[in-house]
């Protein structure tokens, strides 16, 4: 489950809480309806059926803000850069 959303000219994504730190994140794109958070080599978060709306917006940003959440606690707050691919499904397993 996630949301993302804008707020205060700010990209936000909110995920579930993940069991480490990330370690180079980078969100992959490719301006459809999937995409892939890449936490490090070993945890990725892939994001399905993003909104039409979300999609343009993504396609134009350069970095995105990660709130990793259980409810309402926040557990990680990081940034990553947005980078945008031909094919993101092509890279994901």
């Amino acid at each position: 489950m996630y949301q993302i959303f804008q707020k205060d000219d700010e990209l936000l994504l909110v995920i579930n809480s993940q069991p480490c730190d990330p370690d180079g994140p980078m969100f992959i794109y490719d301006g459809g309806d999937t995409a892939l958070l890449f936490r490090d080599w070993f945890s990725n978060v892939r994001l399905n059926d993003l909104s039409e709306q979300v999609r343009p917006v993504l396609k134009g940003a350069k970095e995105i803000r990660i709130l990793e959440a259980d409810g309402d606690d926040v557990f990680r707050d990081y940034r990553a850069p947005v980078r945008i691919v031909r094919d993101v499904k092509s890279l994901m397993m």
